[in-house]
């Protein structure tokens, strides 16, 4: 079995992770960019848990992220269960591999775990997790993700108390764990105002009527033979019907193109992926399919023929093809943006200023980027000369007054994005006591108003454990305050309790 050897960045995230865990921050987020090893970091803690005799639960929502995730713990020499239908339950071993779906159901089953880790984990305030959740109160929780915020910007403040990052996405090129990328989009973007928005995303009803247009599929195709002619390409689309049109279009252009999607039968699909591996599909056009847990080093490129309004969407689907491939070292990306998307989310090695706050409020991203009118490059928005194609974007007339402006505009753009990336590793809730001793300190508060609103807050007595740790005071504060803080609680419940009953009378 070949030894795997930890990163320094890796090394330092789990240690980050470990440090919130031994402040009393139950419930940890951990941030890394698709490509950093997330599998690699959380194995690597289950291993240690495992070691001293503890039981972990590690679920995902997809299947194949299953196989994929028991193939690293293989390597890592954890022995595990599976908990997902068509595999026989081992519930004796301490490691379990479970499908968020099947484990929901197997609940009074399943001996409660130790440490719980959801992979992820921008799905967890979903229903079925938050019942995992109520069902383990007692386990350490980690949740791992490289967009930890739900559609339309709503954060996971609710679920976890402190968040730890890891390395941004043009580190990550730097050192190989990623391959450096071409962005190409129209100058032009599609016409999308009949599209309506529910719950934060476009309607796909009304996206299709759009996308399948004939000029814009003719588009897809002509661009992908000019940008990526003979590259392996992923092909996202709006839904089936647009997808097999798309894939048409590739077949009726001499290229070999499939489609796939959720209902494609596991071996038809199985035989798609696998040619797709091998090089006898070169465009494979997919519905909702292949975002998460597809990992294929010799993908060379990505269409996004679908517009969204979802980050965590578009991240996993623009930096597919981001894997560095051992035999092509020179490797570089081609990502085939047909719906603009960057002009909503940036590029994919954009900074984000992640943040556990509930409801931060909605803004519109405005890309410091523009598009080459000539070949499609996604360049910076000062650049003069398009270094593709060499298409002059100013006259020389322009030149002198529009350097002047631009320069400024990007001076402004790269000092937000380096102060982002100096951003601290750890950053907390807006209900942890670390978050009112960080306003204490630059308001100049005691420490005693800290305690008094951390307390606001506690549900536990490790919750005034953590307080008193952080306030500098001793386990006995912890203790009385909890008791305190605890007949408060009860006494709300009781009062809470009758108001609803007598409200049930007098209905």
């Amino acid at each position: 079995m070949e030894e795997i050897f930890l990163r320094p960045y890796q090394e330092q995230f789990i240690v980050d992770v470990r440090s919130e865990f031994s402040k009393n921050h139950r419930r940890v987020v951990g941030v890394a960019p698709c490509g950093a090893g997330k599998t690699i970091m959380t194995g690597w803690m289950v291993r240690e848990v495992e070691r001293r005799g503890k039981r972990t639960i590690f679920f995902v929502h997809r299947h194949e992220l299953i196989k994929q995730t028991s193939e690293t713990f293989e390597q890592l020499g954890i022995p595990h269960g599976i908990i997902s239908a068509g595999y026989k339950m081992q519930l004796d071993l301490p490691v379990q591999i479970a499908s968020v779906q099947t484990l929901a159901k197997r609940l009074e089953k399943v001996p409660a775990p130790d440490f719980l880790i959801c992979d992820e984990c921008h799905h967890i305030l979903a229903d079925t997790y938050r019942k995992i959740l109520d069902a383990y109160p007692k386990a350490f929780l980690l949740g791992v993700t490289a967009t930890p915020q739900r559609m339309g910007g709503i954060n996971l403040g609710d679920v976890f108390s402190s968040m730890v990052e890891g390395p941004s996405v043009d580190e990550l090129i730097k050192l190989g764990n990623l391959t450096a990328f071409k962005y190409f989009s129209p100058s032009e973007g599609i016409d999308l105002s009949s599209v309506r928005v529910k719950f934060g995303e476009f309607v796909n009803s009304d996206l299709a009527k759009v996308m399948e247009n004939k000029k814009i599929i003719g588009n897809i195709v002509e661009n992908y033979k000019r940008l990526a002619n003979g590259k392996s390409a992923i092909c996202y689309c709006v839904n089936v019907k647009h997808s097999k049109i798309v894939a048409e279009a590739f077949q009726n252009a001499g290229i070999s193109a499939a489609h796939c999607d959720g209902e494609t039968p596991k071996q038809t699909r199985a035989r798609l992926v696998e040619n797709f591996r091998v090089g006898k599909i070169k465009v494979l056009c997919n519905a909702e399919l292949f975002s998460e847990g597809f990992d294929v080093p010799n993908m060379q490129a990505v269409i996004l023929a679908r517009p969204t309004k979802s980050l965590t969407l578009y991240i996993q689907q623009a930096m597919r093809p981001m894997r560095p491939d051992p035999d092509d070292p020179e490797k570089i990306a081609i990502i085939i943006d047909h719906v603009q998307n960057y002009s909503r989310f940036g590029l994919p090695n954009t900074v984000h200023a992640w943040s556990l706050a509930p409801n931060p409020p909605k803004k519109n991203f405005e890309a410091p980027m523009k598009s080459c009118k000539e070949c499609g490059l996604v360049v910076p928005l000062a650049t003069q000369i398009c270094p593709d194609c060499r298409y002059e974007f100013i006259t020389e007339e322009e030149k002198d007054e529009r350097l002047i402006e631009h320069e400024g505009i990007l001076t402004r753009i790269e000092k937000e994005a380096d102060e982002l990336i100096q951003r601290r590793r750890i950053s907390h809730a807006l209900t942890s006591p670390e978050y009112f001793m960080e306003i204490a300190k630059t308001k100049n508060y005691q420490v005693g108003w800290v305690a008094y609103k951390a307390l606001e807050h506690a549900t536990s007595y490790e919750d005034c454990l953590h307080i008193a740790d952080v306030c500098g005071y001793k386990k006995g504060w912890a203790y009385y305050n909890w008791r305190e803080r605890e007949k408060k609680i009860s006494s709300e419940r009781t009062r809470q309790r009758t108001t609803e009953k007598f409200s049930r009378i007098t209905l």
